[in-house]
């Protein structure tokens, strides 16, 4: 019984790693593809997990740009007007 509940753990811990991993890079459309190949309840679950997925994409994507602003010249070069 505890094995059973030491391999459902762990499970878990790996399916919400590669689901973090998949809404970083990818956003909601990739697991929302797989939920559509199914149907009922695990569609909508599916779905569900889409939704958050691309929250997730979203702020980690405003995230970046507020922290590459400092970067990022408001006014762009001209390379012919260069002084020798």
């Amino acid at each position: 019984m505890f094995k059973f509940i030491r391999n459902l753990g762990c499970l878990t811990i790996i399916l919400l790693i590669v689901f973090l991993i998949v809404s970083l890079f990818f956003g909601g459309s990739k697991i929302r593809e797989i939920g559509d190949r199914t149907t009922g309840i695990v569609k909508k679950t599916f779905h569900y997990a889409a939704k958050k997925a691309d929250e997730i994409h979203d702020a980690v994507k405003e995230k970046f740009e507020e922290m590459s602003k400092p970067f990022k010249s408001d006014e762009k070069r001209d390379i012919k007007d260069k002084k020798p």
